[in-house]
């Protein structure tokens, strides 16, 4: 039934996006310009990061196939929500401030090191560096 509910949330908002960028396609050139819809869509899309980074904490996995205690693995959850939150962040305000030759350059750059950062910290901290779970090695 989870998965269900899962499903039925990832298709609405799936819908949503679709249903927004089509509606600034039908949007442009009548009622706005096609530079604020471009910008509009980049920050469509940087908002997706962090709606999807926020549930990145509170996602439920087995920590079974881990390595990592659950604290281990929950922390690192934390940092990758954190810092793709904060990308996703940097995202649409690069493409609300930025010059549009430079925005999609510079939105996909500050996003990059989010993941960068996010991925560096598991391999750092974490995959097999810290106690297993059932105490063997």
């Amino acid at each position: 039934m989870k998965q269900h509910v899962s499903l039925t949330r990832a298709l609405m908002g799936a819908a949503l996006i679709v249903g927004l960028s089509a509606a600034l396609a039908a949007a442009t050139p009548g009622l706005i310009s096609a530079a604020l819809a471009q910008r509009l869509l980049g920050m469509l899309l940087g908002a997706v990061v962090v709606v999807y980074a926020n549930a990145i904490p509170k996602a439920i996995a087995a920590c079974a196939r881990s390595r990592r205690s659950a604290a281990q693995e929950q922390a690192a959850r934390r940092f990758a929500g954190w810092s793709m939150v904060l990308g996703g962040i940097g995202y649409m305000l690069v493409w609300l401030a930025a010059p549009l030759s430079l925005a999609n350059l510079l939105a996909g750059c500050i996003l990059a090191a989010a993941l960068l950062l996010a991925v560096l910290r598991y391999v750092w901290r974490g995959a097999g560096n810290g106690p297993a779970i059932d105490g063997k090695e």
